[in-house]
């Protein structure tokens, strides 16, 4: 004879738990807060409907716990007990204080938030270890507890990814599903793209939509409540593209730790780091020589920004570092334009159509008339065409026109053989345009 389940409600028993009120429904399970009155101690159990039993069988509805009850970890949530318990299946957790999306907290600070984001990567970091995919990561899933200790529950979607060319049955939630899980590709890279768009809404309270395009609204609270070293690792979380992004939890923990760690280091204790506790050695010649540069040419021709490889002077118009030829550099974080080419990383104003500095970059436009640029020095060559062009912009930032007369610069009194544009062999080891190695350079080695 099949035992008819009983009726929840308010002081109601289920085994050994008694029910105190109701804290959620799920698709297929609701949550109560209950009393386990053997132990005495508070926890939220999460009670199946007889309807989803009977509609996925029970070896679906017992999933979540076979896979919960593998992971153990402060980031995870615990499961205490799972069992049928008066025909209901039954799973108790620990009981949480609340819910991130109503943790006002981490909305609030900065500094919070990037802790909730660093425990949940770590929980993520664990599961897919043990190649579990969540598949539903979102605020409502990630609970706060008393002490501040944030942690990943519901694992109800959650399926082992032994098969990353499987195609999996819907899941998630919208708004926070990665691409390619709304077209049932789910892999590990699509829990880091939901923990990357959460990050950006508690740090901007705004969520990234479709298409997904940098940077994200809210751009301007995002630069200010985060770090600098933290930012590439944020935005590499959330691209749209899944080769883009970090393949799983634990490699992007791992770069997010690190960005947390040179982040709280002072500027002191960084230069402490950096600098030998030896006898500093001379400057390079090619140092001297880059310092020389910048205090008679460097503000004519805006080196103001330094790169990242060699630290010589460059500016934000030049394609390769004069002193070392990297092409490495970005501007994504550094332009005082409005903007960001996606392509170069370098800034753009958003009447442009065009990124001036690199082929590739192909913008929208606000469709307004750009307003009179003061640093303008030619007009657009092509006929009716309004666009106005700054030295050294390689292409029209309104109709992709290619100038044809070649820049240059009292600056920079030589021509590059392979370019044409302005150089200078006196100093400078590479064309910062075309990347040519200076024939003349030799005595900077």
């Amino acid at each position: 004879m099949q035992r008819v389940a009983v009726v929840l409600r308010r002081g109601s028993r289920l085994g050994k738990y008694r029910l105190d009120r109701r804290i959620g429904r799920g698709g297929y399970a609701e949550v109560w807060k209950a009393r386990d009155t053997v132990e005495d101690v508070g926890v939220a159990l999460k009670v199946a409907y007889p309807s989803a039993v009977e509609e996925w069988g029970r070896k679906v509805i017992e999933l979540e716990a076979r896979i919960a009850g593998r992971l153990h970890h402060p980031g995870i949530v615990a499961v205490r007990n799972a069992d049928w318990i008066d025909g209901r299946f039954v799973m108790a957790i620990e009981l949480a204080r609340t819910q991130l999306s109503r943790y006002v907290g981490a909305k609030r600070s900065g500094q919070v938030a990037l802790e909730v984001v660093r425990q949940i990567a770590a929980g993520l970091a664990h599961a897919h270890e043990r190649r579990v995919m969540h598949r539903d990561v979102k605020p409502d899933n990630i609970l706060i507890f008393e002490d501040g200790r944030a942690a990943l529950a519901d694992f109800g979607a959650s399926r082992f990814a032994a098969d990353m060319t499987r195609t999996y049955t819907d899941a998630g939630t919208l708004g926070y599903m990665a691409p390619e899980q709304a077209y049932g590709r789910a892999r590990l890279a699509s829990d880091v793209f939901s923990l990357g768009l959460i990050a950006h809404e508690l740090l901007t309270g705004k969520l990234p939509t479709w298409p997904f395009e940098w940077p994200f609204p809210g751009h301007e609270r995002f630069e200010v409540k985060v770090p600098e070293p933290v930012r590439p690792v944020l935005r590499k979380a959330a691209q749209f593209d899944p080769r883009k992004r970090y393949p799983d939890a634990q490699v992007f923990y791992k770069a997010f730790e690190r960005a947390l760690q040179r982040a709280a280091e002072t500027p002191a204790k960084r230069r402490a780091r950096r600098r030998p506790r030896k006898k500093a050695l001379a400057p390079s010649p090619l140092a001297v020589q880059a310092a020389a540069f910048r205090r008679t040419q460097g503000k004519e021709l805006g080196m103001s920004f330094s790169c990242r490889r060699c630290d010589g002077p460059v500016s934000e118009a030049m394609r390769c570092c004069p002193w070392c030829g990297s092409k490495d550099n970005s501007f994504r974080e550094l332009s005082r334009f409005p903007l960001v080419c996606p392509e170069c990383e370098k800034g753009v104003r958003p009447e442009w159509g065009y990124c001036p500095w690199c082929y590739r970059g192909r913008f929208q436009g606000n469709g307004r008339r750009p307003p009179h640029d003061a640093r303008a020095v030619r007009r657009c060559g092509r006929r009716g065409c309004e666009g106005q062009l700054r030295r050294f912009m390689s292409y029209c930032p309104l109709c992709k026109w290619k100038p044809r007369r070649p820049w240059s610069t009292p600056g920079l009194p030589d021509r590059c053989p392979k370019c044409r544009w302005g150089t200078h062999h006196g100093y400078f080891r590479f064309c910062p345009w075309c990347g040519r190695r200076e024939a003349r350079a030799g005595h900077f080695r």
